[in-house]
């Protein structure tokens, strides 16, 4: 029986980990032991679930939709105070069951070959705007609610927008808020892996096949850098979409910043 002793030492597929340690631009790194991303706790065994219960985690944020913490709850740690805060708007993937429904989505002829920028833009960008979930969260955090931990199902979409907003408002570098977004192909390689043979005839014969399935397993990079591009084209500067979408002004953010990183 495995004797877990830190999350580092969980498998891989947990897609757990802790985002201290990653360098600000102002020559700070981000405390370690404050900011935890996770698939879902409901899906660890006891034996996984032990060295989480160790983190002292203050606050869980759970991405899900109600639909999927009524299939798979999570499991109560004590000491934390869990809040459902759905981040999405809607999940197109829930529906999804066969090739051929994937096809016709992949290669809708309204699509003109666009689907993978569309899909890419009109779910993982847009998490980033008008999202109540995601202020909740920097609430909690301004307001020292951790350690938290937050995740959704598989700990990539949602979960890793969550953790590229942090990271850039605690000033991260894109470049390495990209690289931990992008972690989570290593930890779904499996899942991805599976995705391809089950539909090889797909991604055998069709141009963007391929990309769609890695997003459907794993996450993209043009994921990652549209939604950049696309916070720099609605307010400008990074610190402004902070401030509008958050309401973080220089003096917040600086204490923010002052909160969690050292």
């Amino acid at each position: 029986m495995p004797d877990y002793k830190t999350i580092d030492q969980l498998p891989v597929e947990l897609n757990i980990r802790d985002l201290g340690g990653l360098a600000a631009k102002d020559g700070r790194h981000v405390k370690s032991g404050l900011l935890f991303r996770s698939s879902a706790l409901a899906f660890f065994d006891e034996e996984e679930l032990e060295p989480v219960r160790n983190l002292g985690i203050r606050t869980i944020l759970d991405f899900r939709a109600l639909k999927g913490i009524q299939k798979d709850p999570d499991p109560q740690l004590e000491g934390a105070v869990y809040y459902n805060k759905c981040a999405a708007f809607q999940n197109f993937l829930d529906d999804l069951n066969s090739p051929g429904e994937l096809a016709s989505l992949i290669f809708d002829e309204d699509q003109a070959g666009n689907a993978i920028d569309v899909l890419v833009s009109s779910y993982t960008a847009s998490l980033a705007f008008s999202n109540e979930s995601y202020k909740f969260m920097f609430d909690c955090l301004l307001a020292g609610e951790a350690p938290m931990l937050f995740h959704c199902s598989n700990g990539k979409d949602r979960t890793g927008v969550a953790a590229m907003l942090i990271l850039l408002a605690l000033g991260i570098p894109e470049e390495i808020v990209k690289e931990d977004y992008m972690q989570s192909n290593i930890s779904r390689q499996l899942e991805i892996d599976e995705l391809m043979e089950r539909f090889k005839l797909l991604t055998g014969r069709l141009g963007n096949a391929r990309s769609f399935f890695t997003m459907v397993g794993g996450v993209l990079p043009q994921s990652a850098d549209m939604l950049l591009s696309e916070i720099l084209e609605r307010y400008g500067t990074f610190e402004n979409y902070m401030e509008k979408e958050y309401g973080f002004d220089r003096e917040i953010l600086k204490k923010f910043r002052d909160m969690y990183l050292e």
